[in-house]
């Protein structure tokens, strides 16, 4: 499908502590390398780019980095991929650190994607707002330095970096004339943040042109010519409705594979980490309505209270992860999260029922709330997993949300009590 993302998949990740000093030597480390970390993946132009967020993550340096010949498909062996980079530091930690800041990159924002509709031809149209020590040297300019870092196979690259230096005010530092190691070609392009995204929109609607007409024999030498002479003093093109978060790139209509993280402007693809927590959030609330259903068939009423209470907190969390909005506290039967905590830990004293071991007996009310429990747990490890480390919430969100799903795990606990505390004729708290 055009524009899916064909993302790495990294192979193997290693730490040597202490480098023996044979080997230190060969790798010509600096003297004050003595930890190293290494990584194969099955993509090199992404773990590239990802090496160089890595620099920025902790003091380490890329002492090594090369693909290998003919690509992944035809790697020496399982672990070898297309790549391997190597880290070096003074400190074990700062080499771990490193390697973490690379793993995060790969997985949010560094991929390759398709030009075509049968996922054969794959190219690289991918934007740093800022480069880290790695890639700005390789360039020779600063750190921080925006930078367009654009690979493709052989002829749609060079015709994807003629559209690309016609098209914005950057400068070409690298070129990797065809063929690289991998039968590719590229440059690196830098210049101002909107001129840098500006080259790679060019040089993405080059190569999807080219995917497209591959036979097309265009344009005209007069119209070259024109284009030579007034392409940068031409007005923009008209914004096209549509743009993909990670890269910045504009398209006339939506693709199916990709759906909004905040509005037309911000599509992402459907398997992002944010939209499939909006999955299990979504599924979570589904599973209050109905355990809230079941409470009431049961005659629980104050039970159906505290659980609209929940469903009034999700909806609250979702609507914060979306507008950027304080993420709310949450407030169950008129307890805070810090008291559901304590009576979850105290449930002989509140609830006069020990610790609950859930079973058929229990019949479906409780049963509900029991796997309402128990999914709460799964949303909350994938609040951990989408959010730990990334921007996309302010710090004081993802830590309110991240706490918030914890003791709402204590609270649903509570309920649980509460409820085999009714059953046995047993005073509430």
């Amino acid at each position: 499908m055009i524009l899916e993302p064909i993302k790495p998949q990294v192979l193997a990740v290693r730490i040597i502590p202490n480098v023996d000093p044979q080997l230190h030597a060969r790798l010509k480390l600096e003297p004050h390398h003595r930890a190293i970390g290494m990584i194969t993946c099955t993509s090199d132009d992404a773990l590239y780019a990802s090496l160089d967020e890595g620099t920025k993550w902790a003091p380490a340096d890329v002492v090594y980095a090369k693909s290998f010949y003919a690509g992944a498909n035809h790697a020496s062996g399982p672990f070898s991929g297309e790549i391997i980079g190597i880290f070096a530091a003074a400190e074990e930690e700062s080499v771990v650190t490193a390697v973490r800041g690379t793993l995060e990159y790969l997985e949010r924002k560094a991929w390759f994607y398709s030009a075509d509709e049968r996922n054969r031809l794959a190219f690289f149209p991918h934007v740093i707002s800022s480069l880290g020590n790695y890639l700005s040297a390789q360039a020779g300019v600063a750190p921080g330095t925006p930078m367009a870092y654009l690979i493709a196979p052989p002829i749609e690259a060079i015709l994807g970096l003629d559209a690309a230096l016609k098209a914005a005010e950057v400068e070409m530092k690298v070129f990797y004339p065809p063929p690289s190691e991998t039968n590719f070609s590229g440059g690196l392009l830098v210049g101002d943040l909107s001129e840098v995204e500006a080259a790679a929109r060019a040089f993405q609607d080059a190569v999807l042109d080219l995917a497209a007409h591959p036979h097309r024999l265009t344009p005209d030498p007069k119209v070259e010519e024109l284009a030579r002479t007034f392409g940068k003093a031409a007005p923009p093109a008209p914004t096209l409705p549509y743009r993909i978060h990670e890269s910045g790139f504009e398209l006339a209509a939506k693709p199916d594979s990709h759906t909004h993280l905040f509005d037309n402007r911000s599509l992402v693809h459907k398997s992002h980490p944010v939209i499939r927590f909006r999955g299990k959030l979504d599924l979570l609330q589904a599973q209050v309505i109905d355990a809230t259903v079941e409470a009431r068939t049961a005659g629980w009423a104050d039970l159906a209270a505290d659980l609209d209470d929940v469903l009034v907190y999700l909806r609250g969390l979702m609507a914060a992860e979306v507008t950027g909005k304080p993420v709310p506290e949450l407030t169950i039967a008129g307890f805070t999260a810090e008291e559901l905590h304590r009576i979850s830990h105290h449930t002989t004293q509140f609830l006069s029922v020990g610790w609950v071991l859930p079973d058929a007996s229990m019949g479906p009310a409780l049963s509900r709330l029991n796997l309402l429990r128990a999914a709460c747990r799964d949303v909350e490890l994938s609040a951990l997993e989408t959010f730990e480390g990334s921007d996309h919430l302010s710090a004081a969100n993802r830590d309110t949300l991240l706490h918030g799903f914890n003791r709402l795990s204590n609270a649903l606990y509570v309920l649980v009590c509460k409820a085999v505390s009714r059953r046995k004729g047993k005073p509430d708290a």
